[in-house]
Parts: structure tokens; sequence; C-alpha cells
């Protein structure tokens, strides 16, 4: 191994450590809390309803720091929690790794939402474990649907889709009410994972204020465009 090589890394802090202060906030503290305070012994619905904290977790955060837009996306009766970093101009949202796994082996995939987003990310290129599996193509036909899709997240944060350069997603993974890892992936269009992979687990248990005044990051226009999203 080349230990010179340098660490892949996003360059998204604090914005980072927002995101997962959001997911553990919601799953760690105001669940459990829900469930105790009104004596809730049966969890159904559990896995979709925490999804509304952790959205409002975002908005609060997001909020706070003032320079990134965040919206809501509506695919039928679910609400997709999408955020807009300027600076990038990635779009970047969340999945549960349980369901990114069921995502990719999806032979439908052209009319969810995540191949729309990853759609955004051009010249990315997989892992070379990634290689083997068996993943399904997109079916050609669908890209009018994966068109519109595009305008649809780039809709719900105020943005066209000329100005997303790509798409971030953000994969958590919780075993209970805890939390046990986040990571941030660029996707191929057939889902697979590419080699821009960060953990960002480390954040997990850092401490997370939202009383300090954040500076935002200035885009370098030397750097070259690359695109980015995510929908269902």
């Amino acid at each position: 191994m080349d230990s010179t090589k340098t660490k892949f890394s996003f360059n998204l802090h604090p914005l980072d450590h927002t995101i997962v202060e959001a997911i553990r906030k919601s799953i760690e503290n105001i669940m459990p809390d829900i469930m105790d305070d009104f004596n809730l012994l049966e969890r159904n619905g559990y896995k979709h309803f925490r999804w509304n904290p952790i959205i409002a977790s975002l908005r609060e955060f997001c909020n706070h720091l003032g320079w990134i837009e965040m919206g809501t996306c509506r695919r039928g009766g679910w609400v997709l929690p999408v955020l807009f970093h300027p600076a990038s101009r990635y779009i970047i949202t969340l999945m549960t790794e349980e369901t990114f796994k069921r995502a990719q082996k999806k032979k439908d995939k052209g009319t969810y939402y995540l191949c729309a987003a990853a759609s955004f990310n051009k010249n990315v290129q997989p892992k070379y474990e990634q290689l083997s599996l068996d993943i399904p193509p997109i079916d050609e036909g669908d890209r009018e649907w994966i068109a519109h899709s595009q305008e649809q997240l780039a809709a719900c944060v105020n943005a066209s889709v000329g100005e997303i350069n790509g798409h971030i997603l953000v994969i958590f993974q919780e075993v209970g009410d805890k939390i046990i890892s986040v990571r941030a992936v660029r996707l191929t269009e057939k889902l697979e994972l590419s080699t821009e992979e960060e953990d960002w687990s480390q954040l997990i248990r850092e401490a997370y204020s939202t009383t300090i005044e954040v500076t935002p990051p200035q885009n370098d226009d030397s750097d070259e465009d690359e695109p980015l999203v995510e929908l269902k």
C-alpha cells in the first residue's frame, strides 16, 4: 500500500458533522424519547416515522449554517430530504444501508429516484470489488423518466439541473437505537459504489454545537465541474 496516497475527502466540513448529528440526534435521542413519553412498546411503522425527526433536525441544523439549501421532494406518499451545497454544487440525499442494498438490486431501477440522482455523477469509476456484483443495468426506455426526476430534485432546492455538479449519497447503519456507521459516497449510474467514498463514522460521537458561527466555504473556480443528486 502506498502510505503517501492522500485519503479521499469531499471537503464538506462542517456540513458533514451537521448531517451526522441530525441523524444521530433523531435515532438515538428523539425517537427513544417519543417511545418513553407515550409508553409505546410496539414499533409499527417505526423505521418510516423516524424520517420525520431526521428531516426536522436537518432543517434546524442547516438553517443554523445558513448557506445550505434544504428542501423536500415528494414521491408518492414519501417525502425525501434533499440538501444543496452551493460551494461544490452537489446535491446530497440520505439512505440506510439496508435500503441502499435493495436499491442496487432493483430491476426497474430506472424508475427509482436514486438512479436519477446518480445520473448527475459523470466520469466516476466503480470500486474494483463492485465489478463482480450482479447489478442490473438501466433500461434505455427510462431515460425520459430519469431526466424528469432530475428536474424534480433540482427544483426542490431551488436549482436547475445545469447548476448541479453531482450527487452524494449519505448512507447510515443503525443497530437498535444506536448509529454505528455513516459514509458519504458517489454512485455510478448503475448504483455501484464509486472510488469516491468518505467514512464519516468518526463524527458520530464528536461534540456538536449549534451556537457557533460558521463561515461558508468558498468555491474554488479552478476546480472542474462535476455533477450530483437523489429521489424515489
